[in-house]
């Protein structure tokens, strides 16, 4: 399938880029499309870390404010799991680790990719790596909390499954990233406890 680009211009450039392509595309009858023009968010790759502790059966969790809900009129104060913006390293499992490290003060002693995919493939290029860290909930932290010069404030929880259950059929997560994590953990969580996962 033949894809023919026209043209590529930046709109916007801050912590996200904004372009506009013009294009054609090859359809599924063998035509070209006529030129379509598309704004794409261009933002990179990202890790995200599910904390799990199969020992305690308990998720590490962080809370922050997000503007995204707050415009839609909800709480701003989201529970999510550890994410963070590669930028131009391509050693995403490094990023995962450091971005947990940033976040929440832990440090995960098995890290494992869940899967890669895109959150919204029609307008964004960001694609997310999603992994699993095992951690001692039990364990001293670092600090954690976010970085200041970033203008973070995260606060890091120790969450038991069965609450994080609740809070998932409730739907306290509304963070797609948190929501597919927690399916995972849902289906992987038995073999995770006898470690056969």
């Amino acid at each position: 399938m033949k894809i023919e680009l026209i043209d590529r211009t930046e709109l916007y450039k801050g912590f996200f880029k904004l372009l506009r392509l013009v294009l054609r595309y090859q359809r599924f009858d063998g035509r070209m499309s006529s030129e379509a023009s598309l704004e794409i968010l261009e933002r990179g790759d990202a890790a995200a870390v599910l904390l799990y502790d199969p020992k305690a059966d308990a998720l590490g969790l962080i809370r922050q404010f997000r503007p995204g809900p707050f415009l839609r009129g909800e709480s701003g104060w989201c529970t999510e799991i550890v994410a963070g913006s590669c930028g131009a390293q391509s050693d995403h499992e490094a990023v995962a680790m450091r971005e947990t490290l940033e976040e929440t003060g832990w440090t995960p002693y098995d890290l494992r990719l869940i899967r890669s995919f895109y959150l919204s493939p029609s307008g964004s290029s960001e694609r997310i790596h999603l992994y699993c860290g095992l951690f001692d909930s039990t364990c001293p932290r670092e600090a954690g909390g976010g970085l200041e010069h970033e203008n973070e404030d995260i606060l890091p929880v120790v969450v038991p499954y069965a609450t994080a259950l609740t809070w998932f059929e409730g739907q306290v997560f509304n963070s797609a990233i948190a929501v597919l994590a927690i399916q995972w953990l849902i289906a992987n969580r038995d073999a995770l406890r006898r470690g056969d996962a």
